[in-house]
Order: C-alpha cells, then sequence, then structure tokens
C-alpha cells in the first residue's frame, strides 16, 4: 500500500483549482470542511488526501496568500488536532438546523453514530475556559452553558406571558405551557426556593416586578412578610416558612 506521503504527493497531477472547486461543492453539500477520511468525490477524486496535503502545505510554507486566503473563505480547518472538535461543531450545526436549536439531548446519537449529546456535555465544562474564537463561534450559534438558568429564564418568560394575558401570577394547578410544561409547579418551587434561601436576590427582583403572590390563598391571612427588592432573601427565610 502506498503511503500517505506518496498518495497526497499524487493528487498534484490535478490542478488546484479543480480541488478547490471540489472542495467548494462539498462544503456547499454538507456545511463544512471536514471531508471524512478517505473520501472520494463521486468522479472518483480522493479528497482526503488534497485537504491532509494542504495542512501540510500551509505549515511548510508552499502555499500561496491567494490560496489560503481562498480555502480561509470555506472555514478551512487547518490544525488537524482540532478536527474532534470541529466535527462536533458540525454536527451541532446540523443540529440547529433540523430542530431549532443548541440543546441537544444527552443522550443524542447522531444518524452517523457521532455521540453528540457527550460533545454537548462537555463542552459545559470548559465554560470560562474557552480559546475566544470557538467560544464565539458557540455563542453565536446560540449554544447554552448553563441548562438550568435557562429553564429557568425559559419559565419565567412563560410567567411573563401568563400576566400579561391574566393581570395576574396566579397560575391554576395544572396549568400546562409549551413543551407540556407545568408552570404551576415552577410557580410553587419558587416560593419554596425563597424559603430555603435557594433564589437570588437577581430572581427575587425579577418576580416582584411581575407582582408574583409568595403565598397561597389558604396563606394569605398568615402572611407576615412579602419580600420586595429592598429586603434580603435571608431575611425573608424565617417568615416564609409557611409559603
Amino acid at each position: 500500500m502506498k503511503d500517505l506521503d506518496t498518495k497526497m504527493e499524487e493528487t498534484t497531477a490535478t490542478p488546484w483549482d479543480q480541488w478547490f472547486e471540489m472542495l467548494t461543492a462539498f462544503k456547499a453539500e454538507k456545511g463544512h470542511c471536514l471531508v471524512p477520511h478517505n473520501y472520494k468525490t463521486p468522479e472518483g477524486y480522493p479528497l482526503w488526501y488534497w485537504v491532509r496535503k494542504m495542512c501540510r502545505d500551509k505549515s511548510s510554507g508552499e502555499l500561496s496568500a491567494g490560496q489560503i486566503e481562498r480555502l480561509n473563505s470555506l472555514e478551512f480547518v487547518w490544525d488537524l488536532q482540532d478536527l474532534s472538535w470541529e466535527k462536533g461543531f458540525a454536527a451541532l450545526q446540523a443540529y440547529k438546523a433540523e430542530y431549532g436549536d443548541c440543546l441537544v439531548p444527552d443522550g443524542y446519537v447522531t444518524r452517523d453514530d457521532y455521540p453528540l449529546g457527550i460533545w454537548a456535555r462537555d463542552q459545559r465544562y470548559f465554560d470560562g475556559n474557552y480559546p475566544r474564537e470557538k467560544y464565539h463561534r458557540l455563542a453565536e450559534l446560540g449554544f447554552v452553558w448553563d441548562l438550568r438558568e435557562y429553564a429557568w429564564d425559559r419559565m419565567y418568560a412563560a410567567l411573563e406571558a401568563y400576566q400579561k394575558e391574566h393581570g395576574d401570577c396566579l397560575v391554576p394547578k395544572g396549568y400546562l405551557v409549551e413543551g407540556g410544561v407545568d408552570l404551576s409547579m415552577w410557580v410553587t418551587r419558587q416560593r419554596s426556593d425563597l424559603a430555603n434561601n435557594y433564589l437570588t436576590q437577581q430572581k427575587l427582583s425579577k418576580l416582584n416586578k411581575l407582582g408574583f403572590c409568595w403565598a397561597t390563598a389558604d396563606d394569605l391571612p398568615h402572611v407576615l412578610f412579602v419580600p420586595s427588592d429592598k429586603d434580603s432573601i435571608s431575611s425573608t427565610s424565617t417568615s416564609s416558612r409557611s409559603l
């Protein structure tokens, strides 16, 4: 079997511009330039070997500035050590195109058996320690690093919509919102979180602005204190135990 260097050199028999056109077509179809191992075009051209040669030629200074610029225009991946991350990012792009968000379930596997759920989970472990370029690419795609905060914000938005429609935050038991989520249970959880000092001051303030009811109808005659923005959460815990 011919070694890798030999196969890469054999690609020089085909004009560079022709290879570039083939890569452009691949990008248009797949949405990225991550050519699979040993991939050949429908016409039989070994595009993978040419892509590998481009990476080698750039590192050795054999590519012209114009060639590098043209490849960059396709978001070409130069560092093969980043290939694993780029594969995950490309899969995430495809997921968003299909489902409209980047909320990949933990155990989700793509149709070609890529464990995208694990990849997405791993990205959250690196929040705050990401290379700036990768962080911005994920952010622009709408990636969510803190799922708990994201879930809270979505439910708050649902409560905000409820308050706008009904004029209050007295959500009846069993009231479901988009996705079949029980908004009344979330409302009850906020009261519990307040009583147990789990609710942040920022969240308390946001709920107060909606006119949130911190006590149920049965509790109202016994309420000694209703938290306000000026009150600390810790000072409400004793008087809110019945909420």
